[in-house]
């Protein structure tokens, strides 16, 4: 739990407020921001479609029990939008820096397994999928059952759905 708070701790010494928000909201994101970050203004495009103000992070209040990393990976995108990444190369960096620095704890682990948040490298480990089938299910979300997935993408079949309700949860 220290280093939860320290993450808060971290968010709070910047002067960002943190936002839990009805899930149906943010739903397609998650979590967003539109803070200011050693002078430069940062934000995705989405923080202005939610209409975030100024110097909060939102996050879903469904994902409230993971938030030690969640506000890991937000911080992250945000130090690295700061440094001048585009959002997505900032997002996949700070994926790569909440990996590195979680992997192995179980709560991370579980989280790292649902439908909305799994990663690319997660699911074709996991399912042996290719990135085509993995673009298919990321351009379908967000899914409020696992089942949803074979509503959504008719075309995946019943063996590899199987594989997906063995391994995948839905926050929902």
């Amino acid at each position: 739990m220290q280093k939860e708070k320290s993450i808060r701790g971290e968010i709070e010494k910047l002067g960002y407020r943190v936002v839990y928000v009805p899930h149906k909201l943010i739903e397609d994101y998650i979590a967003c921001y539109k803070v200011r970050y050693k002078g430069k203004l940062v934000f995705p495009l989405a923080a202005e479609k939610l209409g975030i103000p100024l110097n909060e992070i939102w996050i879903s209040e469904k994902y409230r029990e993971f938030e030690e990393y969640i506000f890991y990976h937000e911080l992250m995108e945000i130090k690295h939008r700061a440094k001048g990444y585009t959002s997505k190369h900032a997002h996949e960096l700070a994926v790569e820096d909440t990996e590195e620095k979680y992997r192995g704890d179980p709560k991370y682990e579980r989280l790292c397994r649902e439908i909305n948040v799994a990663s690319k490298e997660t699911m074709i480990k996991l399912l042996g999928i290719d990135e085509e089938t993995f673009q298919k299910i990321q351009e379908n979300r967000p899914y409020h059952t696992i089942d949803e997935i074979l509503e959504k993408i008719p075309t995946i079949g019943e063996q590899l759905f199987r594989k997906i309700k063995e391994y995948f949860w839905c926050i929902n």
